[in-house]
């Protein structure tokens, strides 16, 4: 495929992502690329049983298999997606697709073994090239972009990270000379991070929710990579967020499911997702582009989409300031 096809298919495949969310499945279904197939609620145990056999032994093809699945919306949200009413239908939802009578920050526990993940923490563990790609092209594009917010000569950096679970960025930004304090719920990925991290950079490990965290003092940066959609109260977090950033400061939401969604907001509905949340029972939660552009502005945010390439989008790290008069 020549380079001019391959960014006419580009410009195809945004202009079907600008349609409204109701046109796309049935526009990709013309076009021969319907995408991942639908699944209803009562048969989604025994799909994602099948991942679950594979995930230890195969987990690239439980990753495909995942992939290749969606769970259909149960029921249509309320209009207004900031409201108390939308915000019941997102609980509603989790409760169906976790299968638990209602969310705890408690159900974000990871099982694994502390002392193999010393030696071989993942995704590396995982023996898969792909996953280990994937992990450092998205780690590297946060740092660069990170490098461009917070000036090199700047002394003693500090940056504050949310949900660092395996520690693999906290030990790249430690590695590198910044001060970091890592605010992780699990008490055993604490222990993971605090073990990892060594200089000449500090680090700094508090325990606790991400909403419950308090600045002593304002930090450079705040970065979220691939956590911020586990939060409970999105909302809450972004007004936060003025209070732990200094002035000039920036917010990094990195590898964050902000994406195409079919609704504003509310637990996301792919294969991995879906498997992720029945199996632990995880807040794993997605964002519509429109939408968090919305709630940014509306907490007092103006944020800048950095792609690493066209096609790049997991990988994409978006770069909050506060607005003016925000």
């Amino acid at each position: 495929m020549s380079e001019s096809t391959r960014a006419v298919v580009r410009l195809g495949a945004r202009a079907i992502d600008a349609l409204p969310p109701r046109l796309r499945r049935p526009v990709r279904s013309v076009l021969g690329r319907p995408g991942p197939k639908l699944v209803a609620l009562d048969e989604l145990d025994a799909v994602l049983a099948q991942a679950t056999a594979l995930m230890g032994p195969a987990p690239d093809e439980a990753r495909t298999l995942l992939d290749g699945i969606v769970l259909a919306l149960p029921s249509e949200p309320p209009d207004d997606p900031f409201s108390a009413a939308y915000r019941e239908w997102t609980w509603d939802l989790y409760r169906s697709i976790s299968g638990r009578a209602a969310y705890d920050t408690g159900h974000e526990a990871s099982p694994f073994d502390l002392a193999a993940a010393l030696e071989r923490p993942f995704p590396y563990q995982t023996g898969s090239l792909a996953l280990v790609g994937r992990d450092l092209v998205a780690r590297g594009h946060l740092l660069d972009c990170l490098a461009d917010a917070i000036p090199a000569q700047r002394a003693a950096r500090r940056v504050v990270e949310f949900g660092p679970g395996w520690g693999n960025l906290t030990r790249d930004l430690v590695a590198t000379g910044l001060d970091v304090t890592a605010v992780e719920l699990d008490e055993k990925f604490c222990r993971l991070i605090a073990h990892r991290c060594d200089g000449p950079g500090r680090v700094t490990v508090a325990q606790g929710d991400m909403l419950a965290f308090a600045a002593e003092q304002p930090f450079d940066a705040a970065v979220f990579f691939e956590s911020f959609h586990h939060c409970a109260d999105h909302l809450s977090m972004l007004r936060r967020l003025h209070d732990i950033v200094r002035p000039g400061g920036v917010v990094l939401f990195a590898s964050e499911p902000v994406q195409n969604l079919d609704y504003p907001w509310g637990p996301r509905l792919d294969g991995l997702s879906v498997w992720s949340s029945r199996t632990y029972g995880w807040l794993e939660l997605g964002f519509d582009r429109a939408y968090f552009d919305r709630a940014l502005a509306r907490t007092g945010w103006s944020g800048r989409r950095v792609r690493l390439g066209p096609g790049a989008g997991e990988t994409d790290v978006i770069v909050a300031r506060a607005a003016p008069g925000g």
